[in-house]
Parts: C-alpha cells; sequence; structure tokens
C-alpha cells in the first residue's frame, strides 16, 4: 500500500535518479548496487554495528525507488529489466533477514518465510490466471516490510526495548505478522480473480478444460 506514494513523489525521485541516467549507468547494473550494499548491511547487522549497518541498508532499500526511473530517463525501460529489478529487490530482502538472522534467528527466519509467502501468493495466481501487477488488496508488501526493518535497524542505534525485547527483534516479528496476514488477504483476493476469471474465460490456455 505505501507503493501507491510513489506517484505523489515521483518529481523527487526523478531529480535523485537524473545524475545516474545522465552518467549512462547500465539500469541493470544500477538495480544490482543494491546487492552488494544489501551484503554490507546484512553484516553489520550481524555485527550490531547498527549505525552502519542502517546507512548501508538504506542504500540498499532506496534503489529499488529510483532504479525505474534511471532507466526511464535513458529511454531504457525493458521488460527484463522489471523483472530483473523485482529478483534483486528479493534478493536485498533474504540477504538483510540473514543478516538479522545472526542476532535475532526465530524471528528472522519467521520474518523471511512469511514474507516470501506473501510475494509467492501473488506470483503464484501467474501461473493459473492472465494477471498484472496491480496493487493487490492486502497488508504487508514489500515496501513496508523494508520499512519495518529499516526502522528496527534505526531504534537499535539507542538500544530500544521493550519488556525486555529488543527493538530489532520486534520490527521482525511485526513483519512476519503483517505478511502473514497478507498471505491470506492474497490468497482470498486471488481466490476472487480466478473465479472471475473461470467465468469471463481467462484462465490461462492450458489449464482450460476441454
Amino acid at each position: 500500500m505505501i507503493g501507491k506514494l510513489r506517484p505523489a513523489i515521483s518529481s523527487f525521485v526523478n531529480i535523485v535518479a537524473y545524475p545516474f541516467a545522465a552518467a549512462k549507468i547500465n539500469p541493470n547494473l544500477f538495480s544490482f548496487l543494491a546487492v552488494p550494499l544489501a551484503i554490507a548491511a546484512a553484516y553489520f547487522i550481524s555485527l550490531q554495528q547498527f549505525h552502519s549497518a542502517f546507512i548501508f541498508a538504506l542504500l540498499a532499500v532506496s534503489i529499488d525507488l529510483f532504479d525505474g526511473a534511471v532507466a526511464r530517463l535513458q529511454n531504457r525501460s525493458t521488460l527484463f529489466g522489471n523483472y530483473f529489478e523485482t529478483m534483486v529487490d528479493k534478493a536485498v530482502e533474504i540477504i538483510l533477514f540473514i543478516g538479522a538472522a545472526f542476532v535475532h534467528p526465530i524471528a528472522a527466519i519467521c520474518a523471511l518465510g512469511f514474507s516470501m509467502l506473501a510475494s509467492y501468493a501473488k506470483s503464484r495466481a501467474a501461473l493459473v490466471i492472465i494477471t498484472d501487477n496491480r496493487d493487490w488488496p492486502a497488508i504487508g508488501e514489500h515496501s513496508e516490510r523494508m520499512l519495518l526493518l529499516l526502522g528496527g535497524i534505526l531504534l537499535s542505534i539507542f538500544g530500544i526495548a521493550f519488556s525486555g525485547t529488543k527493538i530489532l527483534e520486534l520490527s521482525l516479528w511485526a513483519i512476519a505478522l503483517i505478511a502473514a496476514v497478507g498471505s491470506v488477504q492474497r490468497i482470498f483476493y486471488a481466490k476472487k480473480l480466478i473465479a472471475e476469471a473461470e467465468k469471463s474465460g481467462k484462465v490461462l490456455p492450458y489449464l482450460k478444460k476441454n
């Protein structure tokens, strides 16, 4: 749902993306830069050096906001580029959760597991019906999960805890919770879309009944 704010900040995104576009940086390479940044962030998270972890994690997550604009400003937007940046986003998310697993293993595993389930619940529908990358009416999307994780890392700098539970662990449990709820919401929404597709004959050809 946070993704719906993108149109409101498009001018800011274009301003930030312009220098990278003007430098003729390949858009896919720009997207991939998020991976080494995420690895650095995960390393510092594992060491509980949260100042450095936050800086690298913020940079890694922020690339998702600007890589599309870099491609558009260069007139180099491609279907593969759209696919590739999404795969990089997932890689960044996985890497950051792995870093958190060194500090809070159970919470990080739950956050990662339910996050992947939420993502798969949406993409799996495309193997049944003709669909698009519309915003599904569900919580726990990638941007929301990353915002919670960044918040947990940032507040961990100050050693904040509630009832003895550190803030990073709480943010991981919050991610697991919204991703789990979002997964259920996506399943019901997929059921609705599949039912509509069956009525209108828009089920993928290999699944149509003879």
